[in-house]
């Protein structure tokens, strides 16, 4: 007797944005996420505008990623019109950047991730038995929004951070609480790793993938201009084009990432992956002893290793606070006003992308990839593989393959809002 089933969810809760997913369970078994959520015209928008302005509209893509959408751009323009920044610029802008992925990652991990692993419907259902869990994961929360307000004027959409330097520089004492704040959370976030750890990863979505990854400036970081891939290549961001392509499908909005014609994946495993060596500190420490949940092949990997990355980053910014000198920094004004530039860096899900064209002070085209686009075709997959996998064990309740394949879809944390845009209308 032939059997069928379709597993349809129209709208995944606890992920960035609206998608869906269908699986159809026959002879073949196959999986399709339906983003539905309408396209973004950023890249069109900011056509004809003047590139400092252009900055300022990025980040309006999403307030989830607002700063890796705004210090990229900018990164993007002064490359093109050759503007030069102090390291101390440098710095400030890689400590906004890195208190960004602290909350991000944890509200991933706190209000998206860890219900399911718990047996929760949502974050709210699940404080009532696990207030302590909730507690801690807000005390991590606040951290990453407090440097946020700091140094980019405010935690969503910041404006302070602008093309050549920053419009006010905070006073030094501010980063002394940045140092005490990351002192006091240290062991909040140690209790989140190993929280990951107490769970096996389901052997159906086990599959050998190329992860690519930003070859950072130094050590463990956001910042780089060349990207490396599982298979020994390495290019810079100006070649990104070569390497990987942008296609659609006829049910879904979103852009679809390949590279050599095959999907990938990016985010915190993928940089794990590549870059462990550079991890130090507690975060080495943990990753040393619990090394078997870095596993490259599957992608609830990507929950331990953002785990990871959240102790990394508490201590990098706290070196970076208790380093830095402050004084009084000059915006740097362009010698240049045309020319073109690219700049990659690691948001919280993976690479991000940003092509500028100036002329006259004015962008004459702009092309944007993000790392949701970049990795929904491996997500896909992935999402097959889980109700194959279950099915054929003997697993037969529709209800809970669904919840199943959920799963992998929020461990890789989509953020579907940035990967809804066109160039071209």
């Amino acid at each position: 007797m032939k059997i069928e089933r379709s597993i349809r969810n129209d709208h995944i809760a606890r992920i960035e944005g609206k998608a869906g997913i269908f699986v159809k369970i026959g002879e073949e078994i196959s999986a399709k996420i339906n983003v539905t959520e309408g396209p973004r015209f950023f890249e069109v928008i900011t056509k004809g505008r003047r590139y400092d302005d252009a900055v300022a509209i990025c980040p309006r893509i999403c307030s989830f990623c607002s700063i890796p959408h705004k210090l990229t751009p900018i990164e993007a323009v002064e490359n093109a019109l050759k503007i030069e920044v102090s390291e101390r610029v440098k710095k400030l802008r890689e400590i906004l950047y890195l208190g960004n992925m602290v909350e991000s990652h944890i509200l991933h991990l706190l209000l998206f991730a860890i219900p399911d692993y718990l047996g929760y419907p949502d974050a709210f259902s699940m404080t009532k038995d696990h207030p302590e869990l909730m507690k801690i994961g807000l005390e991590i929360k606040n951290f990453g929004v407090f440097i946020q307000e700091l140094i980019g004027s405010r935690e969503i959409h910041p404006e302070n951070a602008v093309v050549g330097g920053f419009g006010r520089i905070p006073e030094i004492k501010h980063f002394y609480k940045i140092g005490e704040m990351a002192k006091n959370i240290l062991q909040n976030a140690t209790a989140i790793v190993e929280f990951f750890t107490e769970y096996e990863y389901p052997s159906y979505v086990n599959l050998a993938r190329n992860h690519l990854a930003i070859n950072p400036y130094n050590g463990y970081g956001v910042y780089g201009e060349e990207i490396k891939t599982t298979d020994d290549l390495t290019f810079h961001v100006s070649l990104y084009k070569e390497h990987i392509k942008e296609n659609v499908e006829s049910y879904s909005f979103a852009k679809r990432g390949e590279y050599k014609g095959k999907p990938f994946m990016v985010g915190a495993l993928s940089r794990l992956v590549h870059n462990n060596k550079f991890i130090n500190g507690t975060a080495k420490d943990l990753l040393s002893e619990y090394k078997k949940f870095l596993t490259p092949e599957n992608p609830f990997a990507n929950n331990f290793s953002q785990a990871i990355e959240i102790v990394h980053f508490i201590e990098k910014i706290k070196e970076f606070a208790e380093e830095i000198k402050i004084r009084k920094e000059e915006i740097v004004k362009p010698t240049e006003k045309s020319g073109a530039g690219c700049a990659v860096t690691e948001a919280p899900r993976g690479l991000l992308i940003y092509e500028v064209e100036i002329k006259d002070g004015l962008i004459e085209y702009m092309n944007i990839i993000t790392p949701t686009a970049m990795f929904l075709p491996m997500m896909e997959i992935d999402i097959k593989n889980m109700a194959k996998g279950l099915w054929e064990e003997g697993y037969k309740d529709t209800d809970l393959i669904g919840k199943k394949v959920e799963m992998v879809m929020r461990a890789y944390d989509p953020c579907i809002s940035c990967s809804v845009h066109v160039i071209k209308l």
